[in-house]
């Protein structure tokens, strides 16, 4: 956690990005966030607001509305390695995404090649 005086502060940077990066993709950011810092890796636990006409689409084909999911996914996890690598300096391995729709939860973890 290299520039930050404590964790908590880590925490608040990371979930300032975290919401900058979902409001970019989706317009809006998280309802809540917890975010646990351990010794290789990151998690976050996030409720979302889910998206009207995302809502919509589910109702109306729920495959399509999962690979738009899936592929949102994807540009939220290419820019989240870019900030922890640009901003951060972290040397992320991989980085892992789920999200449940009819709960509104997604999980994040962001695995490192080395300890934080």
């Amino acid at each position: 956690m290299a520039g930050f005086s404590s964790s908590g502060e880590f925490k608040q940077a990371l979930t300032r990005d975290y919401n900058r990066i979902n409001s970019g993709i989706f317009a809006c950011g998280v309802v809540t966030l917890k975010i646990d810092v351990y010794d290789d890796r990151i998690s976050m636990l996030a409720v979302h607001k889910r998206q009207p006409a995302l809502q919509t689409l589910s109702r109306e084909n729920a495959h399509i509305a999962d690979l738009a999911d899936l592929y949102l996914i994807k540009a939220f996890k290419k820019e989240m390695r870019q900030t922890l690598v640009e901003q951060y300096g972290l040397d992320v391995l991989a980085i892992f995404k789920d999200y449940d729709a009819s709960a509104q939860l997604s999980s994040t973890v962001v695995m490192l090649k080395n300890r934080i």
